[in-house]
């Protein structure tokens, strides 16, 4: 059986037990990704205009985790899990015109990346001999790095990090073979992750597909 991407194994006989999974797939992180641009553009007020005229944003980026749980009750397990999200990449590229009528070309990028633990409960809904669906809530403790670059007169970056927790709830589907194997399809959404004081807040959308083995 399987909870919100992390595994629990389907239990013969309402037999409880300890397993371990691993999936991979893709993560949409969803972040301001003008804030940045806005900053500079404060910064160099008076002394001329600062206008980006192109961009270019990856927000869709691997993703891979790996758990251990144990089901405890028959349709109820404790999961622990090491998530990584990848990496949002911004990057836009304009002018800066001075006061004097001189312009000189101006690009910045933005990247936030997000991993960490998380711990929670999976619930368990059998729907024939070997399919379940499951889900998942748990507290998602998100070491959140965002990277600042600015390449114009010269080069320069700025790194800030938070570590906070944040709402992970998860749907997923899981298919038993083989005995001791399980297939799964999952969805996780992670809401408020990061901290507004300093990397900012943001949410991230995961749908993998991975394996899980019960011992």
């Amino acid at each position: 059986m399987l909870l919100g991407g992390l595994a629990a194994p389907a239990l013969a006989d309402g037999v409880s037990g300890l397993y371990l999974g691993a999936s991979g797939g893709l993560a949409k992180i969803n972040y301001d990704n003008s804030a940045y641009q806005t900053q500079l553009q404060d910064a160099v007020v008076g002394f001329g205009n600062l206008d980006f005229t192109s961009a270019s944003l990856h927000d869709r980026k691997t993703a891979w985790w790996a758990n251990v749980g144990y089901m405890a009750w028959p349709f109820v397990g404790i999961d622990a899990s090491y998530l990584h999200l990848g990496e949002l990449y911004n990057q836009v590229n304009g002018t800066f015109t001075a006061n004097d009528g001189t312009v000189n070309s101006v690009g910045a990028a933005t990247r936030v990346s997000s991993k960490g633990p998380a711990l929670g409960l999976l619930f368990r809904l059998p729907l024939a001999e070997s399919l379940d669906i499951n889900l998942r809530v748990a507290d998602y403790y998100a070491r959140t790095t965002l990277t600042n670059i600015l390449n114009a007169a010269s080069y320069s970056t700025t790194i800030q990090t938070s570590n906070r927790s944040s709402l992970l709830a998860g749907l997923g589907v899981a298919y038993v073979f083989a005995g001791h194997w399980s297939a799964r399809l999952d969805y996780l959404r992670i809401e408020h992750a990061g901290d507004s004081t300093t990397t900012g807040k943001y949410n991230a959308s995961i749908l993998a597909a991975g394996a899980s083995y019960t011992f």
